[in-house]
């Protein structure tokens, strides 16, 4: 893995919980909602690993597709921990609805 794919990695396992919750709706279960997270965190991967260049060998592809999959799940795992989940990651969620006091104005 370069340098350029670590800070890559880096990047995308943060910003990839809020891209997901962004794009999540209230009619997605959980387990729909934890596959369209392993999905773009596996999208996320293959982006990462063409930041470096094309990976010659398979092994390079695991390493970095992995790399940001375990990252997403840390960063999610990390976020949760401390209360993002509940706040800001949920409020992404509620972006593009209206809420009946916001309707009433």
């Amino acid at each position: 893995m370069t340098i350029m794919q670590t800070i890559a990695a880096i990047v995308s396992a943060i910003l990839v919980p809020f891209l997901v919750q962004a794009i999540k709706t209230h009619a997605m279960g959980a387990t729909t909602a934890r596959f369209v997270s392993i999905l773009v965190s596996l999208l996320a991967g293959v982006v990462t690993g063409f930041v470096g260049g094309l990976p010659a060998d398979p092994g390079a592809w695991l390493t970095t597709i992995f790399a940001v999959v375990g990252g997403v799940q840390t960063a999610y795992a990390a976020f949760r921990a401390v209360g993002v989940t509940s706040r800001w990651l949920d409020a992404l969620l509620n972006l593009g609805s209206v809420t009946p006091e916001h309707a009433a104005k």
